[in-house]
């Protein structure tokens, strides 16, 4: 239980609005103790609003398992049911590397800064 306690204090997800998208800031290790945090999170504020795209910035991560790869995938399951454009953004390069290596880089859109997503989000 202790170390449940320890990994939810070393994860966090800040979420906002930036007009009409989710902005949603994960920091932390997230790993399988975090992973559901993540989604329920992020799915909480998408059920508010599911017609509108999210940018998950990533770029405070220092860690990420495979259940937090299996979180990310779970949103991009729930982008693609809603319609909703999901862009990542400051991907780590050990995440892009998981990614590539598992075969599911392709079906992510990433950018390289926040800015950026917001940009790619609008145009999708």
């Amino acid at each position: 239980m202790t170390g449940q306690r320890e990994s939810a204090r070393r994860f966090t997800v800040s979420i906002g609005l930036h007009g009409s998208l989710i902005v949603a800031h994960a920091s932390g290790d997230l790993d399988y103790r975090c992973a559901d945090l993540l989604h329920r999170q992020v799915a909480d504020a998408w059920q508010v609003a599911p017609s509108v795209g999210l940018v998950l910035d990533l770029g405070g991560l220092t860690f990420c398992d495979s259940m937090g790869i299996g979180a990310l995938v779970l949103l991009l399951n729930q982008s693609r049911a809603q319609r909703s454009p999901l862009v990542l953004s400051n991907l780590p390069a050990r995440v892009e590397r998981i990614l590539s290596l598992s075969g599911l880089r392709d079906f992510f859109h990433v950018e390289a800064s926040v800015e950026a997503a917001i940009q790619a989000a609008r145009g999708l």
